[in-house]
């Protein structure tokens, strides 16, 4: 069946503190959408309560979904095991592989032990300066929330402001740097790497234009993502065997997980193209101006073809 014959359902909104950001791609794709004469619909899936969503789309006779919430709930397997149950396609990756790629700490154990490059890290636990050392990590670390996107929640701390030979005493001083709605032992810690920030863009089995982030910031936080207007983005040029690794390895990487459609790889890359895999982000931000559509526009792929290209797969 054609996605003109097909009723189509924008999946946005959610109940994570990604929700403002998913009812703008949401509202970007249903706009778009909508102007090309598809047959679309909005749903702000706001209650995780999966009688509703069945409700939705049996009343709405929805063949397609577009699942574009953000963050817990919507990335993260949650939504995807709804989805699986019920009559309806559904665009991106599955409940098992939204799951594992969503957990930053299960996304780079598997990384590690297929012998992918990532920082070092170290779950958060109370006895963790018993055995974490200086050695371990460079002078600076990264604490992150396990399950959260937007860089929600990222601090990068001097590692020797923790290191007492009180462990405990060290240990809260690193949980006062924590969101208070995340537990501390959803939190870890990373090696800081002091390398340029790419993102390689994943339509289709295949790597869109890799992204170069500048942000005057010390990293690419949610300011330097929605609200500053100095953030850079360029589109560097590649020896064509340093290409050729970056592409292999996001493939490989986003395979790994069993991610599937689309999505985003982050990455470190130093000048000798050694790649420091970050995460990966399986909902990309789909308004406009996101990083996805941007790569696309620059191969030439406009907005609504991305969209059209993401739906017929």
């Amino acid at each position: 069946m054609d996605i003109h014959d097909k009723k189509i359902a924008i999946l946005y909104g959610g109940w994570s503190d990604e929700r403002d950001i998913s009812l703008d791609s949401g509202k970007s794709v249903y706009e778009a959408l909508l102007e090309d004469g598809l047959n679309v619909c909005l749903f702000d899936f706001d209650r995780d309560n999966p009688e509703i969503l069945e409700k939705f789309i049996i009343k709405n006779k929805v063949d397609l979904v577009f699942n574009l919430m953000h963050g817990v709930g919507g990335e993260d397997g949650h939504v995807q095991k709804y989805l699986e149950k019920l009559p309806v396609q559904f665009i991106g990756s599955d409940s098992e592989s939204s799951y594992k790629s969503f957990n930053k700490i299960l996304t780079k154990d598997l990384w590690a032990s297929n012998n992918f490059l990532t920082p070092k890290y170290h779950i958060v636990k109370p006895d963790m300066f018993e055995h974490v050392t200086v050695n371990n990590f460079s002078d600076k670390i990264v604490l992150k929330p396990m399950k959260s996107g937007s860089s929600v929640g990222i601090k990068i701390l001097n590692l020797q402001d923790f290191m007492t030979t009180d462990s405990d005493l060290s240990y809260k001083r690193l949980c006062e740097y924590m969101v208070d709605d995340i537990a501390p032992h959803d939190y870890f810690i990373e090696q800081y790497i002091d390398h340029a920030e790419y993102t390689a863009p994943i339509i289709s089995n295949k790597v869109y234009p890799i992204i170069k982030i500048d942000t005057e910031r010390e990293f690419y936080n949610y300011n330097a993502k929605y609200i500053d207007n100095n953030t850079s983005f360029t589109f560097p040029k590649f020896p064509a065997s340093a290409q050729e690794k970056i592409n292999n390895t996001a493939l490989d990487a986003f395979a790994l997980l069993g991610c599937s459609t689309w999505g985003r790889i982050d990455f470190f890359m130093n000048r000798d193209f050694e790649i420091n895999l970050i995460e990966i982000n399986s909902i990309p931000g789909m308004t406009s101006h996101s990083l996805v559509p941007m790569s696309a526009k620059h191969s030439g792929l406009n907005y609504i073809d991305l969209i059209k290209l993401l739906l017929e797969n």
